[in-house]
């Protein structure tokens, strides 16, 4: 998988403008003089956010470094930000670390909780203390038909979504909100009072997240991720397909996705 894509709503990169995102990247930590957020802005914001909310963990192999995760998605997410001058270099259940290539500079992040992507909620998040600047932080990524209403209200992201989806790439919406310490504090000894409920104990704790946390995010932008298929994958469903064996496509993106894979892949499409 590779990410392609990335809307920010009044503007899209890919191919040959992510340059230009790298180059909003380099300039991570430059006093910005403008008193409205600029584009330059915008962009670091949503690549930070997205260097920070998975669960990919970086490993080292003879130097190099490589990364894991359950989910593809995220590994392909966290190479961009890589790729743009931002790299995941350490993570553990209670901090992680980002290194910023321009200014040689390493930002460390406590992680506070973290709310796992789960096919009932479509969606992850994190609470994390950037200890650079002592602000604590709500970041959340997921599917657009869960994240549209968390989200603040917006004019393009339903649009763009069909848009991306269209062009055959798998979608995430990428929010955030600053926290307040008594806000966490607060959420923090509910959450935990709902986790040793013995009764409807996930309804609970899911109900003091949207409480407390998931609404009126701020959204940073949607990201496009491309599914490759392996090498031979084409030419082996066709030479099944001439056989007279019938193929089918599972999936569980949205039927513009799907559409254009199972055509890519020389597929039945049904849904």
């Amino acid at each position: 998988m590779e990410l392609k894509k990335l809307h920010l709503g009044t503007v899209s990169y890919a191919g040959d403008t992510m340059d230009l995102v790298a180059g909003y990247v380099a300039d991570i930590g430059e006093q910005v003089k403008a008193s409205r957020r600029d584009m330059g802005t915008r962009v670091r914001d949503l690549v930070t956010t997205m260097a920070i909310c998975h669960n990919v963990t970086p490993s080292y192999e003879d130097g190099e470094l490589s990364y894991q995760a359950a989910s593809p998605d995220e590994i392909a997410i966290v190479k961009f930000t890589k790729s743009v001058g931002l790299s995941l270099v350490k993570r553990d259940r209670h901090s992680l670390a980002l290194y910023h290539e321009a200014s040689k500079r390493t930002y460390e992040y406590e992680i506070l909780q973290v709310f796992p992507f789960n096919s009932d909620t479509k969606r992850m998040g994190i609470v994390v203390l950037d200890k650079t600047r002592d602000e604590l932080w709500f970041l959340q990524k997921g599917a657009d038909t869960v994240m549209m209403s968390i989200v603040q209200h917006n004019d393009w992201l339903e649009e763009e979504t069909s848009n991306m989806a269209r062009e055959g790439l798998r979608t995430l919406v990428v929010a955030r909100k600053k926290l307040k310490s008594t806000v966490y504090e607060e959420f923090k000894t509910k959450y935990q009072e709902a986790s040793m409920s013995m009764v409807n104990r996930d309804q609970s704790m899911a109900k003091v997240i949207s409480q407390y946390l998931e609404y009126d995010l701020e959204l940073l932008g949607l990201t496009g991720v491309e599914d490759r298929l392996q090498k031979d994958v084409k030419s082996s469903i066709e030479v099944l397909r001439n056989a007279g064996v019938k193929i089918w496509m599972l999936t569980g993106d949205k039927v513009e996705t799907a559409r254009c894979v199972s055509v890519s892949a020389k597929c039945m499409l049904t849904y």
